[in-house]
């Protein structure tokens, strides 16, 4: 065994009265323990705090990368001839100390990423270039990751890592990420490998096994509602019937970026072209041209971020000079080129005159309006989407059963969205009326984006800021007495806006856009429920019929992580757990003792050992948590492992679960839910004071169409009440029944009973009867 500190060789000074020892935790950094007795010639220096420290085998195999934490601690060893003797306690943080040790910016998250493209842009978050990142290429997918606020590195690590079921490593200056089980050790009792006597399982009676289980989640959006008003001309607050869904605050700013430091902060944006055409100074971003090809200079949000509810995204005090072309503020996806632009501002140059006039840009086309720049003037920019989605990409759920990998989910919810775009021109401060640009709608809105400051040809000019918030599901259309409907701008004052929704049920309009006597306002958004799903293992509950035992053993809980954001994420995680608990393996537990020599490698948390005993028909796969090795100066080298193992349902791995029930999770969950498509496309064609016509935009399933109800989460076959009509067209004509009318369609199916839509599409109407 060979340690080296700062370089230096310390082998020999390796006190023998206490081992050398080594702590490693899946998905934490690793921890060593050393003492150290200096010789009294002073040959060797005294390590100090800081320094980085190396153990490595004779073989060559590096047990331990790391660096001293804390200042050396000497103990006292006794009286020597030259007087006291100390030997010296040194304990080591692996690798990721460095990384630790800085503070990581703020993120609400990314969406639609691979394990390794997480890792990497952690570390790139981080700032730290000492640390090679050649090893983080698992290309396992990771759907939304949203790190702790002020999580350190390994921290945020750790979660993806888990979130992948996987287990990442920091050793000998490099990170690497791997599936869980990637190695296995095999340990056999045929063969001598598997020593019996250092093999001990462990039980537990705080979690058994479970064929029926209900996962809870957090609050979600349900009904897709529209809800009409009626203007008078003097009212500026609108109660809602229901309280609109908004994410946490904690997520509704996603960027506040004034660019005012020294320079462009690389660990949240991205950077590319020559030097010189983005930087900073004194008017904030400065665009100093390009090299003419679209795609090749810009400045990007390191993050990609989820394409979900209400969004704006504003980009303050942009300057342009003449001869200016490329993209303002826009939404990518892809290769960040123009034709990949969902929503941004392109900047085109006249021939000639070099004047540039903004307009906006539509999933890679011009449309809208084109609006003409004065150099001297600043301009603000605005992009509003609304996608009738929050979650754009379920969450992926990991387990390991009887039968190998389990995974559920990442399913991609699908959704159309509005857009509106507007302009604003400051002249010495003072901003003029916002022009609107595009008000339209596209019928395929990506999960996640990329946003992009600016992608610059040749753009020439300054930015003050740009910003991107989250207002929650919110959009708000009005219909003048005479006149076509036309989006209102929902967010803040500061932003220009007209109206915006309060988390308390209301929509509030600014003074100067109050609606005006006879307007008809539409506010859309979506109601909030709880989440929770449920999965039953029905080959288990026959197989304990079969024997006589009691068939339902139930387990119902909260999952953590990844966060079951939706009922469908609840479902996922449930599918997955019943398939991994229900196993014989599912509670697995327990710790095997043994040396270097009774592996053919090195043994690292999440490593696999596959443990064959014939003598008691055993032979199971189970996960490696910790390992702890201990060495005393020896040769050959002798490490001795101390290894505590579980699978996924013995301890939470892939999968993280509380045993907290919600108090308005409404229980129990239907099992084997089967759910049609929400109706996310039907739109009011008629509306009056008798009667609402609506087009469903969809096509009924075989056997079934559309139902309508003054109840939600009523739907059933059969005649009470609540039913309103059942269509098998897309177009219905329903009667008004009052003056604060609530309908609820939903799609149904042929099976018997129905299957329907998890989500009504909700009209909440006030508005008089006979107008």
């Amino acid at each position: 065994m060979k340690i080296t500190i700062n370089g230096q060789d310390y082998t020999a000074a390796l006190d023998a009265v206490r081992p050398l020892t080594i702590e490693r935790k899946l998905n934490e950094p690793s921890v060593c323990q050393l003492w150290l007795s200096l010789p009294a010639n002073g040959n060797l220096s005294m390590p100090l705090r800081n320094q980085s420290i190396a153990v490595a085998g004779d073989d060559g195999t590096y047990y331990f990368t790391g660096y001293i934490v804390v200042s050396p601690l000497p103990e006292y060893a006794g009286l020597a001839t030259e007087g006291p003797r100390y030997r010296v306690a040194i304990q080591a943080l692996s690798d990721e100390l460095l990384l630790d040790q800085i503070v990581m910016p703020h993120s609400t998250g990314a969406t639609g990423e691979s394990a390794g493209a997480l890792m990497t842009a952690l570390v790139t978050r981080a700032g730290v270039s000492r640390l090679s990142t050649q090893g983080l290429s698992l290309s396992s997918a990771v759907s939304n990751f949203v790190p702790d606020p002020g999580a350190s590195w390994s921290k945020s690590a750790g979660q993806v890592a888990s979130m992948a079921r996987a287990a990442y490593r920091a050793i000998n200056g490099a990170l690497t990420v791997s599936p869980v089980q990637n190695t296995v050790h095999t340990l056999n009792e045929t063969d001598g490998s598997l020593n019996l006597a250092a093999l001990t399982f462990t039980a537990s009676v705080k979690r058994g096994m479970a064929n029926d289980v209900t996962v809870c989640g957090d609050h979600e959006p349900v009904a897709y509602v529209t809800e009409y008003f009626l203007g008078d001309g003097a009212t500026t607050q609108f109660y809602l019937t229901a309280s609109p869904y908004f994410s946490a605050l904690s997520k509704s700013t996603i960027i506040r970026e004034l660019f005012n430091e020294a320079q462009i902060n690389q660990s949240v944006w991205g950077v590319t072209g020559g030097a010189g055409y983005l930087s900073l100074g004194a008017g904030g971003l400065a665009m100093n041209g390009g090299n003419g090809v679209d795609g090749e200079t810009l400045l990007t949000w390191l993050d990609p971020v989820e394409m979900g509810g209400t969004l704006l995204l504003e980009a303050v005090g942009v300057t342009l000079a003449l001869g200016s072309t490329g993209v303002l503020a826009g939404f990518f996806v892809g290769l960040d080129r123009q034709a990949t632009c969902i929503a941004g501002f392109q900047a085109t140059a006249q021939q000639g005159t070099g004047a540039v006039t903004l307009q906006p840009l539509i999933q890679g086309s011009p449309v809208g309006s084109a609006y003409a720049i004065n150099p001297a003037y600043q301009y603000t920019l605005r992009v509003r989407v609304h996608c009738p989605e929050n979650e754009r990409e379920l969450a992926i759920y990991r387990s390991f059963g009887d039968n190998g990998a389990i995974t559920s989910g990442g399913e991609l919810n699908v959704a159309p969205a509005n857009i509106q775009m507007e302009i604003q021109q400051y002249v010495k401060g003072v901003g003029g009326m916002p022009v609107t640009l595009y008000d339209g709608a596209i019928t395929s809105l990506p999960g996640a984006c990329n946003v992009v400051a600016a992608s610059s040809i040749n753009l020439n000019g300054t930015m003050r800021a740009l910003n991107l918030t989250n207002l929650g599901s919110g959009w708000v259309v009005s219909a003048p007495p005479s006149g076509s409907p036309y989006t209102r701008r929902v967010g803040m004052t500061a932003e220009a806006a007209e109206c915006h929704l309060e988390r308390t049920g209301k929509v509030v309009f600014y003074n100067g856009n109050v609606p005006v006597a006879g307007e008809q306002i539409a506010v859309s958004y979506r109601t909030v429920g709880r989440a929770v799903g449920r999965a039953v293992n029905t080959a288990s509950q026959q197989a304990l019929a079969q024997a006589g035992m009691p068939t339902e053993a139930s387990w119902v809980g909260s999952v953590t992580n990844p966060p079951a954001r939706s009922s469908a994420d609840c479902r996922n995680a449930a599918l997955a757990i019943e398939q991994a608990s229900a196993g014989v393996s599912a509670l697995w537990s327990g710790t095997y003792k043994g040396t270097r020599f009774s592996f053919s490698a090195d043994v690292w948390p999440g490593d696999a050992l596959l443990l064959n005993v014939p003598s008691t028909s055993l032979n199971a796969q189970v996960v490696v948590r910790t390992v702890t090795l201990s060495y005393r100066a020896s040769y050959p080298d002798l490490v001795e492992y101390a290894i505590a193992f579980a699978n996924d349902w013995a301890d939470d791995l892939a999968i993280k679960t509380s045993t907290t029930v919600p108090a308005d999770a409404w229980l129990p969950a239907p099992v084997t839910l089967t759910v049609l498509a929400n109706l996310l496309g039907l739109t009011v064609t008629s509306l009056n004071g008798s009667t609402v016509t609506v087009n469903a935009n969809a096509t009924p399933p075989t056997g079934g169409g559309f139902e309508i109800r003054t109840m939600d989460f009523a739907f059933m076959a059969g005649t009470d009440p609540s039913l309103v009509m059942r269509s098998t067209q897309s177009s219905m004509t329903f009667s008004r029944i009052c003056a604060n009318d609530r309908f609820y369609i939903r799609m149904f199916d042929g099976s018997t009973p129905p299957n329907y839509s998890e989500f009504s599409t909700a009209l909440f109407i006030n508005l008089p009867l006979g107008s």
